[in-house]
């Protein structure tokens, strides 16, 4: 046999050979395949759950943002009046005219004022339907030496994702702010 035919033939055992090697997949190269699939559609669950989790984070502090300048435009309507202050921890008052209705005066209006945010802030569920803060807590405070107001909202953090360090897992928002 000649060199050329040997080699033909060698070759052409060559291609037969990988032909039969190439036929299609095998039962482990699809395992592979599939576990690195999954691992990926995993990570982009967990990916996606913690987008949701930030988002309501986001969420919850622009309607804490929202509460504190509704205050502020409150107090800010009714100048004038350095009755609006109300502790954490101090119980609202009770006012007992409502101001939507009827011509209060301004003491009336401030602390019809501090029932109402009080009630949006505090409440599980507002008139509304809508509950704003999970165990939202308020407190307005007055400086009279620098005429300045502190309003500030404080919730619960712990169910948006890590709990904060300070206040037992609770978020406080404050905005310090002058009305003239």
């Amino acid at each position: 046999m000649s060199m050329k035919l040997q080699a033909q033939k060698i070759t052409s055992k060559k291609v037969q050979l990988l032909k039969l090697q190439s036929k299609g997949f095998s039962l482990i190269e699809v395992l592979i395949s599939l576990s690195i699939l999954a691992a990926g559609l995993l990570g982009m669950t967990a990916l996606q759950n913690e987008a949701l989790q930030f988002n309501q984070a986001a969420f919850t502090d622009s309607q804490a943002q929202f509460l504190i300048n509704d205050m502020v435009e409150r107090i800010r309507a009714n100048r004038g009046n350095n009755t609006y202050a109300i502790a954490f921890n101090e119980v609202a008052p009770e006012a007992f005219v409502d101001c939507s209705s009827v011509t209060c005066s301004s003491n009336q209006m401030a602390t019809w004022d501090i029932e109402q945010w009080r009630d949006l802030v505090e409440s599980t569920v507002a008139d509304d339907g809508v509950s704003y803060l999970p165990g939202g807590e308020s407190q307005i405070l007055f400086n009279s030496l620098n005429q300045t107001y502190i309003i500030s909202v404080r919730y619960d953090w712990s169910q948006l994702g890590e709990p904060e360090l300070n206040n037992d897992g609770k978020r406080t928002i404050s905005v310090t702010t002058r009305i003239q």
